[in-house]
C-alpha cells in the first residue's frame, strides 16, 4: 500500500466551504450553525494507506500482455534455430511463400503451419497477403521460381536493411491481428512501427547521412500501416506520409530519387492527386509546378501515364478552384469540365498496343465481377488505367451536378446527363472487372497478363481501395456495382486484415444514397 501524505481531518462539508473545522463530537459547530448535516470525520490511516490492489492488477496485466508479446517475438523454438542454421540467406526465403497451384494469383487463406518466430509470422503474413506471388504467368514460356525472390528488390531490401524489414514485420503483425483478433500481435505491430518512424525523423534531421531510396521506402510501408490499422475516425491518416515525403523532396539530396525513376514519380503525383480529393487541402508544390516537360525524357512506353497525370492534375487544380470559391461563373466551368472529359476519352481512344486492354467473360472465375475480368497487355499499363478510371467517373459526376442545378431540364440537359450516367455505368463496370484481374482472379491462364514476366513486389491491392470507392458509391453505377464492391472490401479487410476497407463500406453506403437523392430529385428522373 502506497502512502499518500497526510489528509485533513475536517468533515466534508467544512472542506467544501474551505473553513476551519473545529472537529466537535459528534457533529461540528460549523454545521451546526448553518443547518447542515455533517457526515462526520475521515479515518485517517484508511487515507494514509490506500488499497492499490485493484489497479496494481491492471497494470500487472498490461505488463504481462506486453511481456508476452516481446516473449513470442524474441523467445523461438529450438527447432526454429536449427531451421535456420541450416538455411541462412535462399532456403530461408522458401519459409515465406505459399506453394501455390500453378496459375494462382492471390492467396486469401492462411496457411496453417506457421513458423513460431513472430517476426517470420509478420514477413509471412506480408507477403502472402500483398506481394505478388512466386508462379507461371499466362503465356511465358517459363514460370518463376523461388530462386527468382534473390532478383527482386524488395526481397533484398528486407534481408540486407533492417529498418524496412522491422516497417514490414509491423504492417504483417497489425494486418494478421486485425484478422485473428490477437492484440498482443498489435502491441509488437507498434513497437516495430515505432522504431521505423525513428528512422525517418532521423533521416529529416541529418538527411546527408541517409539513403534516400531507403527511407521513401520504409514511408511507403508506414503508410499501409495506417490503412490497415485506421480507426473509422481517421480513414485517410495514410496522407501524413505522403505529406512527409513530399517535405522531404523539397531537400535536394531526396528530390533526385524521384527524376531517377520515372515510374516511381508518376506513382507519387497520381497519389498527390488522390490526396486532394481524400484529404482536401492547400495544393501542394508539385501539383502547382506541375508541367509536362517535368517528364520529358520518359521511355515511349511510359508516355501515356504522362499525358494521363498531366489531365488529372490540371483537373485537381479546377476542382480545388471551385471548392474554394463555388460562386465562380456555372457557364465557363462547365465548359472546362466537359473538355476534360473529352481529353479523357481521347487518352483511352489513343492508347498504343501494349496499354490496351479487353473484357474478358468466363463462368468459372472464382472472385470475378458477374464473370467478367480485364486482360493486360502488361502490369504496369493496369496500375495507370486505375487511375484513368477513377478520374473520368469523378469528372462525370461533376458533370452530374452542374447539370443537378437545372431548375428546368431542357433536352440538351437530359442528354448530356444520360451520357454521363452511361459513362459512369461503364467505366465503373471496368474497375470492377479490373480489380478482379488484379486480386488475382483464378482464370485457368494465369494472371490476365499477355507475357509480362516481371511483375511488381506488391499486388496493389491498398490502390485499389479509391478506385472501388469511386465506383461503390458512384450514383451512375449499377447496383450489383455497389453490392460487389461492398462484398470485395469486405473480403480484403476480413482476409487480409486491412480495416480501411471495412471503415470504408458504410461511409460509400451513405455517399451513394445522397447522391441518388440529389441527383433523382433536381431532374426528377430515375437514375440508372
Amino acid at each position: 500500500m502506497p502512502f499518500y501524505g497526510r489528509p485533513s481531518k475536517n468533515c466534508e462539508s467544512c472542506r467544501i466551504r474551505r473553513i476551519k473545522c473545529d472537529r466537535i463530537e459528534p457533529v461540528c459547530s460549523q454545521c451546526r450553525r448553518a443547518g447542515k448535516t455533517c457526515g462526520g470525520y475521515r479515518d485517517i490511516p484508511s487515507l494514509l494507506f490506500r488499497d492499490e490492489n485493484d489497479k496494481t492488477v491492471q497494470r500487472t496485466t498490461a505488463a504481462r500482455s506486453k511481456a508476452e508479446a516481446r516473449r513470442k517475438l524474441l523467445g523461438e523454438s529450438s527447432s526454429a534455430k536449427q531451421q535456420r542454421s541450416r538455411s541462412k540467406s535462399k532456403a530461408s526465403w522458401s519459409g515465406l511463400i505459399v506453394q501455390t497451384k500453378p496459375e494462382v494469383f492471390f492467396i486469401p487463406v492462411m496457411p496453417s503451419a506457421m513458423p513460431s518466430s513472430l517476426e517470420n509470422q509478420g514477413l509471412r503474413f506480408f507477403f502472402n497477403r500483398f506481394g505478388n506471388s512466386i508462379q507461371k504467368v499466362a503465356n511465358s514460356p517459363t514460370a518463376l521460381q523461388i530462386s527468382d525472390l534473390d532478383k527482386s528488390p524488395l526481397m533484398a531490401s528486407v534481408t540486407n536493411e533492417l529498418p524496412l524489414r522491422d516497417a514490414i514485420i509491423a504492417v504483417g503483425l497489425a494486418a494478421m491481428s486485425n484478422v485473428i483478433s490477437d492484440q498482443s500481435l498489435l502491441i509488437v505491430a507498434r513497437e516495430k512501427y515505432l522504431t521505423a518512424i525513428n528512422i525517418v525523423r532521423s533521416a529529416v534531421g541529418s538527411p546527408h547521412l541517409s539513403n534516400p531510396v531507403l527511407i521513401f521506402k520504409i514511408i511507403t510501408i508506414l503508410s499501409l500501416f495506417e490503412m490497415v490499422c485506421c480507426p473509422s475516425s481517421q480513414l485517410d491518416s495514410w496522407v501524413v506520409h505522403l505529406d512527409g515525403m513530399a517535405a522531404l523532396l523539397k531537400q535536394d539530396s531526396f528530390s533526385e530519387v524521384l527524376y531517377i525513376e520515372s515510374r516511381a514519380r508518376l506513382q507519387y503525383l497520381f497519389l498527390c492527386v488522390i490526396r486532394q480529393f481524400l484529404a482536401p487541402g492547400k495544393l501542394p508544390l508539385d501539383l502547382l509546378n506541375w508541367a509536362p516537360e517535368n517528364l520529358s525524357s520518359v521511355d515511349p512506353d511510359e508516355r501515356p501515364a504522362v499525358d494521363l497525370v498531366d489531365i488529372l492534375i490540371r483537373f485537381t487544380r479546377l476542382h480545388h478552384t471551385i471548392r474554394c470559391d463555388p460562386n465562380q461563373d456555372t457557364e465557363t466551368t462547365t465548359r472546362l469540365i466537359f473538355e476534360f472529359d473529352r481529353e479523357l476519352d481521347k487518352w483511352e481512344k489513343n492508347l498504343p498496343n501494349n496499354w490496351a486492354f479487353t473484357i474478358g467473360e468466363s463462368q468459372d472465375i472464382q472472385h470475378g465481377f458477374d464473370g467478367k475480368y480485364i486482360i493486360y497487355e502488361e502490369v504496369w499499363p493496369s496500375r495507370i488505367l486505375n487511375h484513368y478510371f477513377w478520374g473520368r467517373i469523378l469528372v462525370n459526376e461533376i458533370i452530374m451536378g452542374y447539370l443537378a442545378t437545372n431548375t428546368i431540364p431542357t433536352l440538351r440537359t437530359l442528354q448530356q446527363r444520360q451520357r454521363a450516367l452511361d459513362t459512369i455505368s461503364r467505366i465503373s463496370v471496368n474497375i470492377c472487372a479490373g480489380a478482379a484481374s488484379q486480386m488475382g482472379v483464378v482464370l485457368g491462364n494465369g494472371y490476365p497478363c499477355s507475357g509480362c514476366l516481371k511483375l511488381p513486389p506488391l499486388n496493389g491491392v491498398f490502390m485499389l481501395l479509391f478506385p472501388l470507392t469511386i465506383a461503390g458509391n458512384a450514383a451512375g453505377a449499377p447496383d450489383n456495382v455497389h453490392e460487389w464492391v461492398v462484398e470485395t472490401l469486405s473480403t480484403i479487410g476480413g482476409t487480409m486484415g486491412i480495416r480501411r476497407a471495412m471503415e470504408l463500406i458504410p461511409k460509400i453506403k451513405v455517399s451513394r444514397e445522397n447522391k441518388r437523392r440529389l441527383y433523382s430529385q433536381a431532374n426528377q428522373v430515375e437514375l440508372v
